[in-house]
């Protein structure tokens, strides 16, 4: 949950503009999350993985205290590198039972409540993901529970889009983004849930398709809303926004006059546009007439 808290001059002053967030490790998030890392390494063990998945310098395990050497670990070259081990250690504790007490008591559960909670208090620009297993750009809390209730939408359907929306979700925002992988995998969430329902006996079935068989088809589907009349609506904001995605995906093919690499913009906004989609088609507020 995002903090409300506002520094007394700003209260005083009326102020209320959103608070900059911070990105890398700032100093004053610097203590706190390097203290975190040191009881997470202290309670399970995960310097070794973190090490090894990250490819840090053997000094560190050569230590006398590795775990010290790990929470004090710094590298001018790359301002990331802390957050990039606080990421991997969050893969380590989801890789442990997340109600197993640690060598002092405390739950890796315990542990990710603990770390959300620093960042989100420090105003650091990343906060634990849905899935606890690494960090993530933070999202507007609005956006964040439309993506959850549309993957929730999309598990019951079973048919693979709830994972597909995490991965593009984990793609858009993760510490490393790769907008190529976001947009794909946004792609592949809608088709999930569109394929068997508009395309059943298609032996090859694409979101192109099922956005042509929408668009010619607009008279035989509708929406559970109403219109102005209070007649259903039409399915005309469902096809512009299958448009939108589908012709929005510029890296699909490569060579082509209009091909260009995906931004990290486009990524963000084809994750929340699959997210809209994935919730409506899984539940139901799209149906035959």
């Amino acid at each position: 949950m995002a903090t409300t808290w506002r520094r007394l001059t700003d209260r005083l002053n009326g102020k209320h503009d959103p608070e900059v967030l911070y990105e890398g490790l700032p100093d004053h998030l610097s203590v706190p999350v390097r203290q975190w890392s040191l009881k997470a390494m202290s309670n399970f063990v995960l310097v070794g993985v973190v090490c090894l998945r990250l490819r840090l310098p053997s000094s560190i395990l050569n230590s006398r205290s590795p775990e010290e050497a790990l929470a004090n670990y710094q590298d001018k070259n790359n301002p990331m590198i802390f957050m990039e081990i606080v990421d991997a250690l969050l893969v380590g504790l989801t890789e442990t039972n997340p109600y197993a007490s640690g060598h002092f008591g405390v739950t890796a559960r315990e542990l990710r409540v603990e770390l959300d909670y620093i960042l989100t208090e420090g105003g650091s620009a990343y906060t634990v993901n849905p899935e606890g297993d690494g960090l993530c750009r933070r999202v507007n809390e609005t956006l964040r529970e439309s993506l959850e209730a549309a993957v929730q939408a999309a598990d019951k359907q079973k048919q693979g889009a709830g994972a597909h929306l995490r991965e593009a979700f984990a793609a858009a925002y993760g510490i490393n983004p790769n907008p190529s992988v976001a947009y794909s995998q946004s792609v592949k969430a809608v088709e999930a849930v569109a394929n068997p329902l508009f395309l059943p006996k298609s032996p090859e079935p694409t979101l192109g398709a099922v956005r042509s068989t929408l668009d010619q088809g607009r008279n035989k589907y509708e929406m559970v809303v109403q219109d102005r009349t209070g007649a259903p609506a039409g399915i005309n904001a469902v096809v512009e926004l299958l448009n939108l995605l589908w012709h929005g995906q510029r890296d699909r093919h490569a060579g082509g006059p209009t091909s260009q690499p995906v931004t990290q913009e486009a990524a963000e906004t084809a994750v929340h546009a699959a997210a809209l989609l994935v919730h409506w088609i899984a539940t139901g507020a799209i149906r035959k007439k």
